[in-house]
Parts: structure tokens; C-alpha cells; sequence
């Protein structure tokens, strides 16, 4: 979509919710349909030239790229307003979650499942990018924005991207693009700009995802000769699983030609397994996982017989047993007893519909008791809680027979 001037914009402009460092960020609305969108202008009276040609860079990139894993590119325009003041304008897709930057670094430190995420939306993106020639050369925390959808980020801020083989080193240097201290050696020594330097800066802003801070801990000016003319590379934080380690090592190499692409890192098991360093999901973390547990539909045969009933009762009990141990439960001293539960979960009569919901309906049958209320009590002595705790396996234990007749019986 080529440029537009406009006087009378068909869009408002809303609140600034981002500064750069030639341009800002708007929300902005469009006039008739209402449609929630961000705008990035430069000033074209008071910026640098260089400003002017980033956005019309960017906005050139944007329209030829179409990624699930990319900001979309919506329209641009040139605004004249009143006053005479002139603005190139940006359109793109509003992330209402900021970046991931911006997100604090406990979310990471005892959540690796979501930075796994991101970070494999962040390689996606550069592998899309690489494969159709371009290069973006300022991957960092802050051009990362977060999706409203749970674990899903896009790559952002084209301004500094390049076609690959635009600046090839014939013997001369290069003009280095980005941000310092996520640039790679080779970058900082101006000698190339390619692919694997969009992995390094990918290494640095995984770190910069788990610490919250920058890839490097100094950010003093002689920092950049470390970088560029050093052996030394980002330090790894701190209780990080295996293939996290792994897999900024892999990014992290001062050697470009053995960084590994993003096709490889694709496959690292970092970002293929969704449960690297996981306990095992087959174990269940309370009684009432038993329906998703060894004990699901696929275990446990159509005509179940007698031994199998007793032998998963068993094994229930032996559950709850442990779970209410002296070693893994701590006991307050207290005389009162609390109702945590009165009635019935399920206190419906079963119709013939509800006998063919599946394992859902096991567990419904597995919390429904024929108790009118279920309490509990906080007891220091061990022989008031093992007695406690009989008597709640008498309770599952009945509960369990009930869901495996029901299964047994040809109702699922």
C-alpha cells in the first residue's frame, strides 16, 4: 500500500505508549470502524534524515512480510496538520502486553515453559525473516512485543534490518546496526551482519528475558572492545535446566560460522519438548488426578475384574497414605473443625447423557460422596491423623469402586 497524504486523518491518535530514539508510538483508533491500532510517526521537520529513511525502511520490510510470529503491517501515511507540522506515519497491529522486556523476571525464573515459548517464537520469526533475505539486526528484549494470547510474542522495529547481501565486506568495514551490547563480535569489529549475528543478539536477549537486566553486567564504553576483541561471551544465569544452558551455548559462540541456525535451533530440544526437565505427567500431584492418571481410560479395561478393582483401590490408599504422612505434612495445633465442603459436588441424579461424557464423568462420580459434609481438622498427635486419614480413604476408596462399576459396566 503506497503513502497517503492526509490533512483530515480518518483515525485519532491516542496516548504515547512508546519512545525510540527517532520516533514515538501512539495508540490510535480508526474513525469509523473503531478498530485499535499502533501508529509509529517521525517528525519530518525536526528529525534526521536518517530517521525518516529507518521508518520508510521498516515500512518497505513490513509490507513484504507476513508472519504469524511478526507485528502486522496495516497501512502508513504522511499527516499534515494545521499548525504545518508533518508526520510519516506507521500503522501496525496493537500488542496490548508490552514487551517482554517489560515483564518481570520472576515470570521466567519459575515459569521455563513460558520463556521456552517466547523464545521459540522469537527463532520463528528470524528463521522466516532469514529465508526470505533479510537480516533484522536489532533483536533485543524491548523490540519483542507480547501477544493477549498466552505464550505468544512477535519480533518488532524493522528499522535497523537490512537485506543480507546488501553490505557484503569486500575488504572494507561495514556499517554496524543495533543496539552494542546485544550485538555480536563480528558486528562490533565490523566485519559482517548476518543471520548468525540475529542469533547472538537472540542469546543476549534470552539472558536479558531470565535476569530482566542486559546481556552483559557492565555497561561501561569499554564494554564494546570486550565484546568485539575478547574471548569472553554473556555470563548464563543461574539455575537454568540443561537444554536452556545447551542452548545459549549454542547461540552464544564467538565463532559465527559454528553458531548454530535457527532451522537447528528449531529442533533443540529447548524449544521441541514442551516438557524438558519436567517431573513426569503420568504422576498425579492429589487424589483427584486419579481420573487423568495410571488409572484413565486407556488402563483400565471395559470388563475390569476384581483384582483390578482392589488392586487400584490399593494403590489409592497407598497415595493417601503418603500424602498425609508425618514427614510431608506439617500440623498445626487447633480444636475447631472446618467445613471446606457441604452437600453434594454432584448431587444430580445420573441420566444416560451423563454416562457418556467420559473420564469426566469418573471424576465427578470420584468427589461425589454420599457424606453431607466433608471436614477436616487440624491435629498435632500422629494417631488423630492416622485416624484422619483412614477414614478419607475409606471415603475415596468408596468413590473409586463407584467410578470403576460404572466404567466396567459398558457405560463409557
Amino acid at each position: 500500500m503506497g503513502s497517503k497524504t492526509q490533512h483530515s486523518l480518518n483515525w485519532v491518535r491516542g496516548k504515547c505508549i512508546g519512545k525510540g530514539s527517532f520516533g514515538t508510538v501512539n495508540l490510535a483508533v480508526n474513525r469509523s470502524s473503531g478498530h485499535t491500532f499502533a501508529v509509529k510517526s517521525v517528525d519530518m521537520n525536526s528529525c534526521h534524515p536518517t530517521h525518516i529513511q529507518s521508518l520508510e525502511n521498516e515500512i518497505q520490510i513490513l509490507q513484504s512480510l507476513s508472519s504469524p510470529y511478526i507485528v502486522e503491517y496495516l497501512s502508513n501515511d504522511t499527516e499534515i496538520q494545521s499548525s504545518g507540522s508533518a508526520y510519516r506515519n506507521l500503522h501496525m497491529e496493537y500488542m496490548c502486553n508490552g514487551t517482554v522486556s517489560e515483564l518481570s523476571e520472576q515470570i521466567y525464573s519459575s515459569n521455563e515453559q513460558m520463556l521456552r515459548s517466547y523464545t521459540r517464537c522469537i527463532v520463528s520469526a528470524l528463521q522466516y525473516i532469514h529465508s526470505t533475505g533479510y537480516v533484522h539486526c536489532d533483536v533485543k528484549g524491548k523490540n519483542v512485543l507480547v501477544s493477549s494470547i498466552p505464550g505468544v510474542a512477535k519480533l518488532a522495529d524493522f528499522g535497523s534490518a537490512k537485506k543480507i547481501s546488501s553490505d557484503r565486506n569486500f575488504g572494507g568495514s561495514i556499517m554496524a546496526r543495533g543496539t552494542p551490547l546485544w550485538m555480536a563480535p563480528e558486528v562490533i569489529q565490523q566485519v559482517k551482519q548476518g543471520p548468525e549475528s540475529d542469533v547472538w543478539s537472540l542469546g543476549c536477549t534470552v539472558i536479558e528475558m531470565i535476569t530482566g537486566k542486559a546481556p552483559w553486567k557492565d555497561s561501561k564504553p569499554t564494554m564494546v572492545y570486550t565484546i568485539g576483541y575478547t574471548n569472553e561471551i554473556p555470563e548464563f544465569p543461574d539455575n537454568i535446566s540443561g537444554s536452556c544452558r545447551d542452548f545459549l551455548e549454542k547461540c552464544l559462540r564467538r565463532d559465527p560460522d559454528s553458531r548454530w541456525n535457527c532451522e537447528q535451533l528449531l529442533q533443540h530440544p529447548f524449544l521441541s519438548t514442551d516438557d524438558v526437565d519436567s517431573v513426569n505427567e503420568n504422576s498425579p500431584r492429589c487424589v483427584l488426578d486419579w481420573a487423568n492418571s495410571e488409572f484413565g481410560d486407556d488402563d483400565i479395561e471395559e470388563n475390569n475384574s476384581g483384582s483390578d478393582q482392589n488392586s487400584a483401590i490399593s494403590s489409592a490408599k497407598d497415595r493417601i497414605s503418603k500424602l498425609a504422612s508425618v514427614r510431608r505434612v506439617f500440623w498445626e495445633s487447633c480444636d475447631d473443625w472446618e467445613v471446606v465442603r457441604s452437600g453434594f459436588v454432584c448431587d444430580r441424579t445420573e441420566t444416560e447423557e451423563d454416562k457418556t461424557v467420559g473420564a469426566d464423568s469418573v471424576l465427578s462420580n470420584m468427589i461425589s460422596t454420599t457424606e453431607e459434609e466433608v471436614k477436616i481438622r487440624t491435629i498435632p498427635e500422629y494417631s488423630s491423623q492416622v485416624e484422619e486419614t483412614e477414614r478419607l480413604v475409606l471415603v475415596v476408596s468408596s468413590s473409586i469402586q463407584q467410578g470403576i462399576r460404572r466404567k466396567g459396566g459398558g457405560g463409557f
